[in-house]
């Protein structure tokens, strides 16, 4: 399959920013099984399982102003990427992290797709850990999941982060 780009809205704040607050999900996540359509990044290690079947939409405050953010259908995802060490803490690849797990990965990849020549900026980085946080904390992951999911996202996503993916999404009207 030939790779995708949906229209992507820019989900990074401009300029600096302190605070977000009220995360709320708005639309229910809808993931779809597609064998055919999942194998099309070609790299076993980046094979995706799922993807998303309709637009997922969160809000929040930044700074006290209400923001939005769409996931674009089609994203494809292997859930919530953990390690295996990280189920002693009771964290896996499914778990009340896992939407704001989908958010995360949106943001991890988004920027590449709004200027394709343009450079990884650190800034927007901070804002998709911190904003997975918010998320966390909105579906009530325990502290210390939540402090150990986040932390793993700051020491070990900066690679991740800055990783080009030409194959992130498929057209689900011809998959």
């Amino acid at each position: 399959m030939d790779p995708y780009l949906p229209q992507i809205d820019n989900p990074y704040p401009e300029g600096a920013w302190s605070q977000i607050t009220e995360f709320k999900y708005l639309t229910p996540m809808i993931l779809r099984r597609e064998a055919k359509a999942v194998r099309n990044r070609g790299d076993k290690e980046k094979d995706a399982e799922y993807i998303l079947g309709e637009e997922y939409r969160v809000s929040f405050k930044l700074d006290g102003q209400t923001r939005e953010i769409t996931v674009p259908r089609g994203m494809l995802t292997d859930l919530s990427s953990a390690p295996r060490i990280a189920s002693l803490a009771g964290i896996g690849r499914v778990g009340p992290h896992l939407e704001g797990s989908i958010v995360h990965d949106f943001l991890y990849i988004a920027w590449q797709y709004l200027d394709p020549e343009g450079e990884v900026r650190d800034d927007d980085r901070r804002f998709a850990d911190e904003l997975f946080r918010a998320a966390m904390k909105e579906t009530s992951v325990r502290a210390f999941q939540c402090w150990a999911i986040y932390r793993a996202v700051r020491w070990f996503g900066g690679g991740t982060y800055r990783e080009r993916d030409p194959n992130a999404f498929v057209d689900l009207d011809t998959a």
